[in-house]
This record gives C-alpha cells, structure tokens and sequence, in this order.
C-alpha cells in the first residue's frame, strides 16, 4: 500500500464523558452534512417589500429559528447517556425531549456538554493535526 493519510468518512459515534459524581454522557461532534441539515430546518427565506429611496424593492433574508437550531444541534451532538436520575432519583430517559430540558434548565449539564464538547473538538484537531504530520513526514 502507498504511504499516505487514512481519512474515516463515517460519522463517528463519538465519546464518553464522564460526569462528577457519577453517570457519563456520550458526544459527538457536529459534522458539515449535520449542520447543512440543521440550518436547513431552522432557516426559512423570507421576503419583505420595501421603498428605498423612493423605488420599491424586494427583499430577500434569512429568518433563523434559533430555539429549533439548538435543540437540533443538541440532539446531534449528544448521543447516550447512563446514570443520569431526576430529583427523585428516577433514571432520566435520554431523549430529545430530555436533552432539551436538561440543557435549558440544568446550568450544571449545560456547562459540562459545553466543556466536554470543547474537549472532544479540541481532540480531534489535534488528531487530524497530528495525523497530518505523520502523512507528511517521508
């Protein structure tokens, strides 16, 4: 086989993090086909008509549904979790529903899916980076 860069064309199922005090969530990163597809749900054209300058025109824009963008891109991008309990220590259902809910009214998952999504992106830059040169490298 010719030396060069091994590329993996298929989604990945991501990785797990682990949480303080137990249960651990499982992330992925948000592909461009991911975000083509959650833009084109969340966006719709719109058109305005308006006078400039004494002439009408028609305008066209973008009108971004920002609520249905991050639940969509929430859904993406966290895949499974264990471990996970209510107040009344109930096992959570993972969910986009719950998804949703834990990322608008736990500060505490919120920051963590953050964090740990920075993380994971932050990995497989170094990987690809790393990766890169090792392809160059003769």
């Amino acid at each position: 086989m010719e030396q060069g860069t091994i590329l993996n064309m298929e989604e990945t199922s991501g990785a797990w993090f682990e949480m303080d005090g137990g249960g651990r969530v499982q992330l992925r990163t948000l592909t461009y086909d991911s975000l083509k597809r959650i833009t084109k749900q969340s966006t719709r054209k719109q058109v305005t008509f308006k006078k400039v300058e004494g002439t009408p025109g028609r305008f066209e824009y973008e009108d971004v549904d920002e609520d249905l963008k991050n639940e969509l891109f929430w859904d993406h991008c966290i895949v499974a979790w264990e471990n996970l309990f209510d107040s009344k220590e109930k096992a959570i259902p993972c969910n986009k529903e719950n998804k949703i809910l834990l990322m608008t009214r736990s500060s505490q998952f919120l920051k963590f899916i953050t964090s740990s999504l920075e993380a994971l992106s932050k990995d497989e830059e170094d990987r690809t980076q790393g990766a890169e040169k090792n392809s160059s490298t003769p």
